[in-house]
């Protein structure tokens, strides 16, 4: 985890010329940390001993009480365990220990290579809100990628709840993925989601939202809705939502996932979020627990639960000038009428990181720019 360094640290942090890690592009050491930190799934570290993910693979041959996934026969198995959430993971941190460079390129790596899990309704751990104000300033900041389950009458009864409960890390958060489950609530209840309707989303509503999108109508997503929280995060690339149900509302949900294909969030700045893959879907099924069938009668497994996946992706970040030409513009004109001297790049020096790479590509104007705020 990032902590603050003292700069008497990094002044005393030795270049570490004589090692091949440190004699390549700043670039390609980031990617090497960034292999040294990903998350490995910890042998013999399963939640539950004998459950994994292929436990929950559904065999379309077999009745799952035959199937070899669902042999193991467990007591306990809480909702929150599910595919890909069945064993503790960990990132190995010794590189860090190595010297005072690595470190100081290394450490704010750490954080951002994961992706938290925060789980709202049932889970591991306290709601996302409190889980993430435990973490240091430090971490917050680099906190990218976060994946976030939780049901929809916590999602969308409250259209400020989703900004307010990852506030902490509002800022830096780049991937999100969000798990609805049950969307069906209780057996019959319709299937309901809505971005176009504050509050709670009704069947109806639905229903005339969905003719309009047929239509070809353009929908706008009102302030007070659940869609419109993704404004507030301002570093956002990707959002990828899981919608996921009982086999028996199956058409529903690939109703659903194929007009979530058509919604498009709003950010700052008159951009919007889109979908632009097809959607996908998978089936699983909890596995079997122990079960005496002489006192409960025969078992019946558990339905089988339809995931689908859909991903919306932000608009590509521009440049500080408005469009290429006018940057281009600007660059000429500074270079025929500047008497001055061209200012001298600074030589690379490991301590200043990132910043190398910046004062290697950067233009006149801009290093004229960064001489004037006393960055050089």
């Amino acid at each position: 985890m990032e902590v603050e360094i003292p700069r008497d640290f990094l002044m005393d942090a030795d270049d570490q010329v004589q090692s091949p890690l440190f004699r390549l592009p700043l670039e390609v050491r980031r990617t090497i940390y960034e292999l040294a930190f990903r998350e490995q799934a910890i042998d013999d570290g399963n939640y539950v001993k004998g459950i994994n993910d292929e436990s929950f693979i559904v065999d379309e041959c077999q009745d799952q009480q035959d199937s070899v996934h669902n042999a193991q026969e467990f007591r306990t198995l809480h909702n929150w365990i599910r595919p890909g959430c069945t064993t503790r993971l960990k990132s190995e941190t010794a590189l860090l220990r190595t010297c005072q460079l690595a470190y100081m390129e290394a450490s704010s790596l750490l954080v951002s290579t994961m992706e938290l899990k925060c789980y709202q309704g049932y889970g591991p751990r306290v709601r996302p809100s409190r889980y993430l104000k435990r973490l240091t300033d430090a971490q917050r900041s680099d906190v990218h990628r976060l994946h976030l389950f939780t049901q929809v009458r916590d999602f969308d009864r409250n259209g400020a709840w989703l900004r307010q409960q990852l506030e902490p890390v509002a800022k830096s958060l780049q991937h999100l993925t969000i798990t609805l489950r049950d969307l069906g609530g209780a057996p019959g209840t319709p299937m309901l989601l809505n971005p176009y309707q504050s509050g709670v989303a009704n069947s109806q509503a639905m229903a005339q939202y969905m003719k309009k999108t047929e239509r070809g109508e353009e929908l706008s997503i009102p302030p007070a809705s659940w869609a419109s929280s993704f404004a507030f995060f301002p570093a956002l690339k990707t959002l990828t939502m899981e919608l996921e149900d009982e086999e028996g509302r199956k058409i529903e949900l690939e109703s659903l996932a194929q007009w979530a294909t058509t919604w498009k969030f709003p950010l700052g700045g008159n951009q919007f979020m889109s979908s632009k893959t097809a959607p996908s879907s998978r089936a699983w099924r909890r596995p079997r627990p122990q079960y005496d069938e002489e006192l409960y009668g025969s078992y019946k497994p558990h339905p089988r639960i339809i995931t689908w996946t859909i991903r919306w992706d932000a608009p590509p970040i521009r440049t500080v000038a408005n469009d290429a030409a006018s940057q281009e513009e600007t660059m000429a004109t500074a270079t025929e009428t500047d008497d001055e001297p061209l200012l001298q790049r600074p030589a690379y020096d490991p301590r200043l990181g990132g910043l190398n790479s910046i004062f290697a590509h950067a233009d006149e104007s801009s290093l004229r720019q960064l001489a004037e705020w006393g960055v050089i």
